[in-house]
């Protein structure tokens, strides 16, 4: 089955084809049409399944429907637990969004060395914000950023997340978010606590 048949538009297929994505994997075949219809997502997926083109295809069609010509807002949020994953989605973003004729801005946000040039890049705003949760805190506090108009959160490798102790931070930014909008979880394993984070965060998820 081809992309081509998820409901994608054609420029977003053309970018899942540059990045050599020629037949959907399992996880973006169910999940893709899922997300579309602004469906919440429970993903078990392993590194290697291809979940981050499965949520990166589907909201980049969301933005481009709802873009607008005023201030940057952002508006998709997708939370990682390490700087090698939150580098490696946001590439991903930007490799398939260049294709679009209103790209949107991607920011890729993470701890472990300065915030400076992080503020810098948030100047004029961004769509998608992909970040780790502790810097994510610290450029709001430095009112670098707002989260009041995030329409869709993605938490990636939900499982790390609370492995690495971000459990506290999570609920933080939890709270900054709008009651009202899309949440797509995945994760490898369910142990009892990343359930309980999918069961209070989802509703009626695919």
């Amino acid at each position: 089955m081809p992309f081509a048949s998820l409901g994608l538009s054609p420029a977003l297929v053309y970018a899942a084809g540059q990045l050599g994505f020629s037949t959907p994997t399992p996880i973006q075949s169910e999940a893709i049409p899922a997300v579309l219809q602004g469906a919440d997502l429970l993903g078990a997926a392993q590194t290697g399944s291809g979940k981050t083109a499965a949520f990166a295809l589907p909201l980049l069609q969301q933005l481009q429907l709802g873009a607008t010509d005023g201030p940057r807002r952002v508006r998709a949020l997708v939370l990682v637990p390490t700087r090698e994953l939150a580098a490696q989605v946001g590439e991903v973003l930007r490799s398939l969004a260049q294709h679009l004729a209103q790209p949107p801005k991607v920011a890729i946000i993470f701890g472990g060395v300065s915030i400076n040039p992080q503020m810098m890049g948030l100047r004029g705003g961004a769509d998608i914000v992909v970040a780790t949760p502790g810097r994510l805190l610290d450029l709001v506090e430095h009112n670098a950023l707002r989260l009041g108009a995030v329409a869709h959160l993605v938490l990636d490798e939900a499982d790390r997340l609370l492995d690495l102790g971000f459990a506290e931070e999570l609920a933080r930014v939890l709270a900054l978010l709008p009651a009202r909008r899309q949440n797509l979880f995945f994760s490898a394993t369910f142990p009892a606590d990343v359930q309980a984070l999918a069961d209070g965060l989802l509703k009626s998820p695919v």
